[in-house]
């Protein structure tokens, strides 16, 4: 052979793969419907595979007409695209695939309808039964007292309210009354109160209590005194001076005078034995006069009411022989008189 007839075969190997590039609907021709050449439009073999398909699966004995009729319509989509018209080939391809494919479809059983029963003859009517009348509601009722507790001789409300009652009564020493209603109560002592109503369907009862407490006794207050009084303010030696820790004392002789208000007296002032009489003198009225004019400054006592007198050492209330006895010496005293 020539070259050149060797190169014939490339030539149209390579024009064919150039011309087939990028059709994905062609495929290796299988020879099965005498075509030639090396590729083949798909449908027609797919068409074939269809027919084939079917008689393997015996429709061609199953429904042979409608087989026949395939193969045929495969055969002519051949012979179409064997004579170069080739779309009309596939559209003849796949008409043959579909009929293929769709060869004996199943059968729907036959249903056969329950056989129709004559309907039952209907009952005789019954005649209902008489309906007995429902019957009456029990009565309810409620009693209830406010306040619940109370002082002998004051009074309490007793309240009460009942539903489909006709008659109503409240015990102890009450007796018949409205089926709804309040009452004032003054009871003497505790007591437990009881409403009773009745009707068509029954009766009911409700009870209540109140409680009564003895008032308490008047407390006559027993009357003060008023007599001499000692005030617990002492002094330095020589001082007329009034020390702060002695102010809660001398408060103490400006509420009795505010108790008392007629009460009024005399402040008095004394000292120990320390130094000559006159001075002492003279140190225990400045000392009296501490107290008056701090009570009348600082509790707003009458002027009136208070004297100061200064007593020195004339008055002792202990020993002056010690330092104790001294100190209780330089001291104040109150008397006075309550009109």
């Amino acid at each position: 052979m020539s070259k050149t007839g060797k190169a014939l075969p490339v030539i149209f190997l390579v024009v064919s793969a150039v011309s087939l590039s990028g059709c994905a609907s062609y495929e290796i021709n299988t020879q099965r419907g005498n075509i030639p050449g090396l590729y083949i439009r798909q449908e027609l073999q797919q068409a074939d595979r269809a027919v084939e398909a079917a008689r393997q699966a015996g429709k061609n004995q199953t429904c042979p007409a409608e087989f026949k009729a395939a193969e045929a319509a495969r055969d002519k989509a051949y012979d179409v695209y064997r004579a170069c018209h080739t779309e009309e080939g596939v559209a003849l391809a796949n008409e043959a695939t579909a009929k293929a494919q769709a060869l004996c479809p199943p059968q729907a059983p036959k249903v056969v309808p329950p056989p129709v029963e004559p309907p039952a003859p209907k009952p005789a009517p019954v005649a209902p039964a008489p309906v007995a009348p429902p019957p009456a509601p029990a009565p309810t009722d409620t009693l209830s007292v406010a306040p619940a507790s109370i002082v002998k001789g004051e009074s309490a409300t007793l309240t009460w309210n009942s539903q489909n009652a006709t008659r109503c009564q409240i015990a102890p020493g009450i007796g018949a009354v409205e089926t709804s209603g309040s009452l004032k109560i003054t009871p003497a002592e505790a007591t437990r109160y009881e409403l009773s109503c009745s009707g068509a369907g029954g009766s009911a009862v409700s009870t209540t209590e109140i409680a009564v407490t003895q008032p308490a006794p008047v407390v006559v207050p027993a009357p003060k005194l008023c007599s001499p009084t000692v005030v617990d303010v002492q002094f330095d030696t020589n001082k007329f001076d009034i020390k702060a820790k002695y102010h809660a004392e001398l408060k103490k002789l400006a509420d009795f005078l505010a108790e008392f208000p007629k009460a009024h007296g005399v402040i008095e002032g004394h000292t120990d034995s320390v130094g000559d009489q006159a001075s002492n003198m003279k140190l225990s009225q400045r000392r009296a006069d501490s107290v008056r004019n701090y009570l009348i400054k600082n509790f707003g006592v009458a002027p009136e009411r208070l004297q100061a007198k200064g007593y020195g050492p004339t008055r002792p209330r202990a020993t002056n022989k010690t330092a104790e006895g001294k100190a209780q010496n330089r001291r104040i005293e109150a008397n006075f008189i309550c009109d």
